[in-house]
């Protein structure tokens, strides 16, 4: 059944990636856990640690997060797509982590009082809102002095540096990374498809129309001989100054 995609921005995102659920976590999709976990290994969080994991998804970096804080820490998983948090508290459930919940929020109109985390962390998510800087704003204001912001998005060609900047964020740290994702078959891609952001897209076609979709999808695979795409990225890194004004 065709749906139609709603006009505000967050609730795009919400739309696609609840429909996205079903296919998130399937193994040809293995690149959301790799630069979450990556995300964490190069935020250096600290045993006992407050973190805060804005666009949480499924927890691929929320769950490390909370591993890396140990018991003493906390993680709190914020994300506007009911199912993806599903599968999260589920993940966490499994992985015997008690340090960890999950809640539905937008980042633009968060509850959480100004300075009030060790560290906050975006991993794919600053792009969903159409006034990024503003996004990173509300970002930084909810790291305390000394605290750490961690936000990774798709590169190179994003203009990272630029939004960290209008959004308040001196002399950020930006570690890019080029890597290729193996696509094994041309199912793998079509799988890629429909756990990611293209599955908005597909929700809106009729029946025969995604079918007529995946074909050519399929097709275009196979003949091409395609065996990886293109998973480049930027982790952006800053430490916020202790004398910093929240005003």
């Amino acid at each position: 059944m065709k749906a139609n995609m709603p006009e505000n921005a967050q609730a795009r995102a919400a739309f696609t990636y609840n429909a996205a659920a079903d296919f998130y976590d399937a193994s040809p999709l293995s690149f959301w856990d790799y630069f979450g976990r990556r995300t964490i290994e190069l935020a250096s969080l600290s045993s006992g640690s407050r973190v805060l994991d804005v666009c949480c998804g499924a927890g691929a970096s929320a769950l490390p997060a909370a591993k890396a804080v140990g018991p003493t820490g906390s993680v709190i998983g914020v994300d506007l797509a009911k199912q993806l948090l599903e599968s999260a508290r589920t993940k966490a459930i499994q992985r015997r982590l008690g340090n960890i919940e999950f809640e539905i929020g937008d980042m633009l109109a968060m509850r959480f009082p100004v300075a009030s985390f060790d560290a906050v962390v975006c991993v794919f998510g600053i792009f969903f809102v159409p006034d990024m800087a503003m996004a990173v704003s509300e970002l930084w204001r909810r790291v305390r002095p000394g605290g750490k912001l961690a936000v990774t998005t798709w590169g190179p060609k994003f203009c990272l540096r630029k939004v960290l900047d209008e959004g308040g964020v001196a002399s950020p740290n930006i570690i890019a990374e080029n890597r290729l994702h193996p696509i094994k078959s041309a199912e793998d891609w079509w799988a890629i498809v429909l756990g990611s952001g293209y599955r908005g897209t597909i929700e809106q076609l009729t029946l025969p129309e995604r079918q007529k979709v995946k074909e050519a999808n399929l097709a275009s695979i196979r003949d091409e001989k395609i065996s990886a795409v293109e998973t480049n990225v930027l982790y952006a890194l800053a430490t916020k100054p202790r004398t910093a004004n929240f005003k």
